[in-house]
This record gives C-alpha cells, sequence and structure tokens, in this order.
C-alpha cells in the first residue's frame, strides 16, 4: 500500500544526498518508488520538492508523499485489448502486444499491461518468480508492438534466461524507416545511456560484442521509404530506433530519434513491430520461432 513518511535529518545525515538518505532509511523500499516520487516532486525538504541530489542539514524536515511498496509494483491482473498468446505451451509461452500499451508497470497499481495480460491468462506465474512480470523475457517499448516470449516454468525461466544473456533469443522486427536502404548492412555502434529517457550512439565506436550489433536487410523501398527487417540478439534499450537514426534511416513516427514529423495513412504511431522470436525450447532444446502478425499500416500481407 501506498505510505507517506516524516523524518527529521539527524546530525550525521548532514551533507548527505537526499536520495542516499532514503535509501538508507528505508532499505526494503524499491528503488523505482524513489525515482518515481521524485519524479512527481513528491519527495520535499522543509516542504519544497527537492531534487534527489540535494544535501541535507541537521534538523531539516524531509516528507515522501505517497510511497509505494513493493507490492505496489506488481502487475494488476487484466483483459487487453489487442493482445493475443501467438504460442503456448507448458514451460513457455509468446505473447503478442499491441502498440501504445507497457510491458510492465511504469506507476504503482498500473493496469493495462503486457505483464498483467500475462498473469491474467497463466496465474500460475505467480509461483515462480516474486514478481511475475520478470518471467517476460524481452521488453517492448510503449509504442512498440510484437512478440514477447515468457517463460511458464522455474527451471524455463532459469534456461531462458541463460539464453538471454548469451544472445541466443533472436528478435526480428519490422521498421519503416525515412531513407532508401539499397543493401543489407549491419550497425555496429556502441550505444551509452546519457541519463533520462534517451540513448547516444558512438559513431564510429564499435562495441565489443557482436550480439549488441544491429542487422538490417530492405525489403522493399519507395516513395523516400523503406520497409525492412531488424535482427537483434542482445539488444540494448532503444538499440534499433538509435541505430537506424544514427545511421541516417529514423523509424517513421519515432518521436525521439526523429525531427522529422509522422505523416501519411497509419503513420502516426511508431513503425516498429517485433514480428519474430526464435529461441532454444527449454524443454526439447529444438529452436522455436515464433511470429506475431504485423499491424495493417505495415503493409505486410
Amino acid at each position: 500500500m501506498l505510505r507517506d513518511r516524516i523524518f527529521r535529518v539527524a546530525w550525521e545525515e548532514t551533507g548527505r544526498r537526499l536520495d542516499r538518505v532514503l535509501r538508507d532509511r528505508f532499505p526494503g523500499l524499491p528503488a523505482r518508488s524513489v525515482r518515481f516520487a521524485f519524479d512527481a516532486g513528491a519527495i520535499r525538504v522543509g516542504g519544497i520538492p527537492a531534487p534527489k541530489g540535494r544535501t541535507l542539514r541537521e534538523g531539516e524536515v524531509v516528507s515522501a508523499d505517497a510511497l509505494a511498496e513493493k507490492e505496489d509494483w506488481l502487475p494488476v491482473p487484466c483483459d487487453l485489448p489487442g493482445a493475443s498468446v501467438a504460442y503456448e505451451d507448458a514451460e513457455v509461452a509468446v505473447l503478442c502486444k499491441p502498440a501504445d500499451v507497457h510491458t510492465e508497470p511504469q506507476r504503482p497499481n498500473e493496469s493495462g499491461t503486457l505483464a498483467g495480460f500475462l498473469l491474467r491468462r497463466f496465474p500460475g506465474v505467480t509461483g515462480i518468480s516474486p514478481e511475475p512480470g520478470l518471467t517476460l523475457l524481452t521488453r517492448l517499448d510503449y509504442a512498440t508492438s510484437g512478440s514477447v516470449p515468457a517463460a511458464l516454468t522455474s527451471s524455463s525461466l532459469d534456461f531462458l534466461r541463460h539464453e538471454r544473456e548469451m544472445g541466443r533469443i533472436v528478435k526480428g522486427y519490422l521498421c519503416m524507416v525515412r531513407g532508401e536502404v539499397a543493401a543489407p548492412m549491419s550497425i555496429p555502434w556502441e550505444i551509452r545511456a546519457e541519463g533520462g529517457e534517451a540513448v547516444r550512439v558512438l559513431r564510429g565506436r564499435d562495441d565489443p560484442d557482436p550480439h549488441r550489433w544491429t542487422a538490417i536487410a530492405p525489403i522493399r523501398s519507395g516513395n523516400g521509404l523503406t520497409l525492412l527487417r531488424a535482427t537483434i540478439s542482445r539488444g540494448k534499450r532503444h538499440q534499433i530506433r538509435a541505430h537506424l537514426a544514427a545511421a541516417g534511416y529514423p523509424i517513421v513516427g519515432d518521436r525521439r530519434y526523429s525531427a522529422v514529423p509522422a505523416s501519411g495513412p497509419g503513420k502516426s504511431r511508431l513503425m516498429l513491430h517485433a514480428a519474430e522470436v526464435s529461441f532454444r525450447h527449454p524443454a526439447t532444446g529444438e529452436t522455436l520461432r515464433v511470429s506475431c502478425p504485423a499491424p495493417d499500416e505495415f503493409g505486410v500481407t
């Protein structure tokens, strides 16, 4: 449940950062609860919203409104319009996520997430992970649609987490980009998190791990646009979006990495779809390849 907290800064806390004092005073509090509260301006010193790096003085009063406990971040079981199950057996499932849906809760007690849909369809996953959403093996951005595999047993979860670390869960995406891509290519540049939502691509500096590279191949081009397939394995956050933009082929509808607004019928969304995922089945060892149909706006039949 959400709880308010208030305390007076002790002498030994003088000069320390506010976020670190909060972490020490409330060690059981999820880090994302503190981040969420700072972003919402809900943590105050002397009644004034304070940044996380604010240094404290003895005697100051710190108040935090409605800090979320761990259970407040658990997925809420829900039906989810547009979501479906592309594959299931006793060990694994592959879900099809619609666009404009969070994979996991991004705020306390959030409903309408893919993790909540997983919980509604497969309630048994609550017994294999303290956080049911963690049985999802990949994460898609809010605006991205497509395939997300999930483990349904503890042994499958352990196996597939290892496969993920080894770069053996391969994801194929459909992207509509600006510019005409003439031939297949690989984008090897390193990606660095800069804080905040966006990432930075270090053009000319190759990532030493080839599993972090993005392979692209054109499907068709015309009118200054290309429909292409992008393949990644151990993908980083926003990898395909950032790599394509840095290569001069921003994804249509990408408001974060492209300065060009989306235009044309059906092009208001981010034109990125996780069309296919392949991995070794945890029980048989055979390669399982599952697809989620592309939305109509991609023009793929």
